[in-house]
This record gives structure tokens, C-alpha cells and sequence, in this order.
């Protein structure tokens, strides 16, 4: 037997083979673009930080200032217009937004710390391991690289301070609509608002101080021992304040000074954006009056958040580069 001979053909060969697949010539779905490479990125620090078990420990734990208003708005509503008034307040406007405001502030500090876990090694990583040259080699500019970080980081504080938040909305809406909840239409907005506020402030400065360093526990270190220093000297200063001007019962002075903290910063601009005044103890007597204090400034604290915000993106950009440059 002679062994077949292959068939040939004139023309073009007809060959099935996956590089000869030319279907591609008719699509016309979407294509991703270079605007989207810096997803990329943030992706990969997001991953890393939902693979531990104890990220998912600090974000309950972060969740426990909306439990607990949640909870204590349960048990009022079945003890009466006394506790309620307790709760809410006398007064009818903003309080709602009074109650999300508290919770916020009382979550602030774990949002903290849940944005210093992905952001002090976000950068300080890759420069211990000089991987920024294998990023830059790639298709990705240091503005994909530096926004990629940055988001990374947005992504997972923005989530973890919006997902209680919404959920409180949501018990708040469907239980009390007709008490009032209604008449606060703009109250998601400034939800939404907070929440990037401190999403923004912790991305900058946690990657700001990143890309300085080199170990992940230094800059973890550097940038908790900043933001808890500022906080106790903005405190010491308050206290003396707040002990001259309790016997005149004006408390509006010290505001600024209580928080011309990094965390102060952050919370005033939030608490700018919910618009509500808070209660504290004034004058001494047989019992301490409350004191309705506004909001600081509203221009001297964005002030202040954005010299945190640009600064933290100036001094992360002005690092990163690819190859270590030796001068002298």
C-alpha cells in the first residue's frame, strides 16, 4: 500500500488552526483602553488585602458604631416618645444626620486603621523589593502607578465606612419615614460625602508616606505615630482651652484647636458636610449645661484636608521612579 498523498490545492491552503481564527474581524463590542491600566494595580492591592482573615476582623469591628446606634434606635421605639427624644433630640432638623455623624466619628479611628493595613505597604513594598522596575518596564507610567496605589487603598476605606452606613439608611428609612426621615432627602449625599472624605485623607497620606520608605512596618509606624501624635498635642491644647473658656461658656474657640489633628481635619470636613451641631457639657454648676457646638470653619479645614490630600499624591509622585538616581 502507497501511503496518501496529501491533496493539494490551488489557492489558499485551508488550514483549522486557533491562529487562523480571524472572527475577531467582526467584533464590535467595547475595547479597554490605556485609561483603564491603573485598575490593574489596584486590584492586585485589594487582593492581597482580602485574602486575611483579620481585615475582614477590622471591618466588623469598624461596623460596630452603626450596630450600636441601630440597636439603641430598635430599643426606643419600643420604650417610648421620652427615649426617643433622648435619641433623636428635641429638635427636628438634622437629626438623623446627627446620629450618622457620631457613628462616623466613632468609626474614624478604625477606618484608620483598616486604610493604614493596605496602605503602609502599598508602595514601601514594591521599593524593598525594587519592583517599581518591573512595573515601569511595563506599558504603566507613574501616573497609572501612583493612581493605581491610591485607588487601591480609596477602594477599601470608601467600602468599609459606606457598607454600615447604607445599611443604617436603609433601617432608618423603612422604619422611621414617617418621623421625620423624609424631611432629610439630602442625608445619603452627605453619607456618600463622608465617606470619601476619609477614604481620600487616609489614601494620601498612608501612600504619601509609603513611597518614602522602605519596610512596610517603618511606614506603618511613621504614619500611625503621626496621626496619633497629632491628635494628643490637639488635644492638650483643647483641654486648656476648654478649661478657660468653660466659665464663660463659650466652647465655639477651641473647636479649631481640638481639631487641628490629622484625624480633626477629616472629621470637621465630614461634619461640615452632615451640617448638624454637637452637644457638650458647658458651664459648671449643680450639673453641666449642654452647649450646642457648630461645625469649625468650614474654609480653614478644607484647607487643611487638602494640603493632606495633594500633599500625600506630590510626595508619592516625586518618589517613584524606576531606577535609583545617585547624587554627587
Amino acid at each position: 500500500m502507497t501511503n496518501p498523498q496529501p491533496q493539494q490545492q490551488s489557492g489558499t491552503a485551508s488550514v483549522v488552526s486557533p491562529i487562523a481564527d480571524v472572527s475577531y474581524r467582526d467584533y464590535d463590542g467595547p475595547l479597554h483602553n490605556r485609561a483603564m491600566r491603573w485598575w490593574i494595580v489596584a486590584l492586585s492591592g485589594i487582593r492581597q488585602a482580602l485574602r486575611k482573615w483579620w481585615f475582614w476582623l477590622l471591618v466588623l469591628i469598624s461596623m460596630t458604631p452603626y450596630a450600636f446606634t441601630g440597636l439603641l434606635l430598635f430599643v426606643q421605639t419600643r420604650l417610648g416618645a421620652d427615649v426617643q427624644e433622648v435619641m433623636l433630640g428635641a429638635q427636628q432638623r438634622g437629626r438623623f444626620a446627627l446620629l450618622f455623624f457620631q457613628a462616623f466619628d466613632q468609626q474614624l479611628f478604625w477606618l484608620m486603621v483598616i486604610g493604614l493595613t493596605v496602605g503602609a505597604a502599598s508602595i514601601a513594598a514594591d521599593n524593598r523589593t525594587n519592583a517599581l522596575q518591573v512595573y515601569l518596564a511595563k506599558p504603566i507610567t507613574k501616573t497609572d502607578y501612583l493612581l493605581g496605589k491610591w485607588m487601591g487603598v480609596f477602594v477599601v476605606v470608601f467600602v468599609a465606612a459606606m457598607l454600615p452606613a447604607l445599611l443604617l439608611f436603609l433601617f432608618c428609612m423603612l422604619s422611621y419615614w414617617r418621623e421625620g426621615f423624609r424631611q432629610e432627602p439630602w442625608l445619603i449625599v452627605k453619607i456618600v460625602g463622608a465617606s470619601v472624605v476619609a477614604a481620600a485623607g487616609y489614601s494620601s497620606l498612608f501612600v504619601g508616606v509609603s513611597a518614602w520608605c522602605r519596610s512596610a512596618m517603618v511606614s506603618g509606624a511613621l504614619s500611625a505615630g503621626a496621626y496619633l501624635a497629632s491628635s494628643i498635642v490637639a488635644f492638650v491644647l483643647w483641654a486648656a482651652l476648654y478649661l478657660r473658656d468653660v466659665r464663660t461658656g463659650d466652647l465655639t474657640a477651641g473647636t479649631l484647636v481640638q481639631n487641628a489633628s490629622l484625624s480633626g481635619v477629616i472629621k470637621s470636613v465630614a461634619w461640615n458636610i452632615f451640617d448638624v451641631s454637637v452637644r457638650v457639657p458647658g458651664r459648671p454648676g449643680r450639673m453641666f449645661t449642654p452647649v450646642e457646638i457648630p461645625p469649625p470653619e468650614l474654609w480653614i479645614m478644607l484647607t487643611a484636608y487638602l494640603a493632606i490630600v495633594i500633599g500625600g499624591i506630590v510626595a508619592a509622585r516625586i518618589r517613584i521612579r524606576a531606577v535609583e538616581v545617585i547624587a554627587g
